[in-house]
């Protein structure tokens, strides 16, 4: 037997044997892990949900959902898993709401491997002696009546659903909130169409829809084709007719690139709904494009203009009185390059993605 064959068959018994033994420890630890796991969801459960006398797991759709009931048997809270991506990990947040979903009563940070001693604040803030739970604290009784926003140096307004970002780890701050108004979002849809569950949310001032950057719950439901190297998300009915044609453009701004959801009438007739999936354009200024503080009666006024817009033609910028049947639309005063530059990516891309798609 030659000395390579030997070291060959010694390397293969000691695999083996490692996998047998790694296999053997599996089969005793792997009980005591799930029973650790469902340990900490049951107490998280309990945490977020506190007036619940007994909380029940329901499986709907694809989704979990974990229902509270008081002592009358009525149901009190629901539960929900949000997970979604970090600044550098993967975050897993227990979100706890009343029974109309119109307010978090608490939330619990399961999972996150952000930045220590910056991103890892989300959970526990050793800076904060008093308090180092004040971040998901902030949470607690939160309306969410509308989407979550996070504000700076300012404090914020829990009835306007505003929470404070943590100095120094902004992305991570706004990542939690993106997570949670994704999958409260989410759920509003379906129990929507899940009436049977008994859960009847109160009426938002969300539409049905994902907030802007929420671009995984955005497509949810929706069929991807291919056409001329281009990608177009399919929105269909019941029947299975077509009814909305959706895709992502993207083109420079002011100071940083523009990233555009687009869903168009099956014709490419007109727009049926505009998002702002990304931006980094000067604040207060150029991100007025997604919330104007300047109109405080309708601050997505300039998106909402897109709404029905035709466009047969080039989209034209007015400076008052718009007309939407000719295509027409105004830009913001005080932030004109940044709301052209939209208008500048959607004349580029239309053309384009009609062309591919129709012919």
């Amino acid at each position: 037997m030659t000395k390579s064959y030997k070291l060959i068959l010694v390397l293969t018994l000691s695999a083996i044997l490692s996998g047998s033994l790694l296999a053997f420890l599996n089969l005793f630890t792997e009980p005591k892990i799930s029973a650790y796991q469902d340990k900490v969801l049951k107490e998280a459960l309990s945490s977020v949900l506190p007036y619940s006398e007994r909380i029940e797991s329901k499986q709907v759709e694809d989704r979990e959902l974990y229902v509270g009931y008081d002592s009358q048997n009525k149901i009190n809270g629901i539960a929900l898993l949000a997970e979604g991506n970090g600044f550098q990990s993967k975050l897993r947040i227990l979100v706890g709401l009343d029974a109309t979903l119109s307010q978090i009563v608490k939330i619990k940070i399961l999972e996150q491997k952000e930045t220590p001693g910056l991103g890892t604040k989300i959970e526990d803030d050793p800076t904060s002696k008093s308090s180092p739970k004040w971040f998901s604290q902030q949470f607690d009784q939160l309306n969410v009546k509308q989407a979550i926003s996070y504000i700076k140096n300012k404090t914020p307004d829990k009835n306007s659903g505003e929470i404070m970002a943590i100095t120094g780890a902004t992305i991570s701050s706004k990542a939690v909130v993106d997570v949670i108004n994704a999958a409260i979002t989410d759920i509003r849809l379906v129990i929507q169409k899940n009436p049977s569950l008994g859960i009847i949310p109160i009426t938002t001032d969300i539409a049905l829809c994902p907030d802007d950057n929420n671009l995984e719950v955005l497509l949810k439901g929706l069929e991807t084709v291919e056409k001329d190297g281009k990608t177009f998300y399919l929105k269909k009915n019941s029947t299975g007719k077509i009814t909305g044609i959706a895709f992502i453009t993207s083109g420079s701004g002011f100071q940083s690139t523009i990233k555009i959801w687009v869903c168009v009438q099956p014709d490419f007739s007109a727009i049926q709904e505009l998002r702002i999936l990304e931006q980094d354009e000067t604040p207060d200024w150029g991100t007025r494009i997604i919330k104007d503080s300047e109109n405080p009666k309708n601050e997505t006024w300039f998106i909402d203009q897109f709404t029905g817009l035709k466009i047969a033609q080039l989209i034209t910028i007015v400076k008052d009185s718009p007309n939407p049947a000719k295509g027409e639309v105004m830009a913001i005063s005080g932030a004109t390059i940044s709301s052209t530059a939209v208008i500048r990516i959607l004349n580029d891309a239309l053309p384009a993605y009609r062309t591919s798609y129709l012919k």
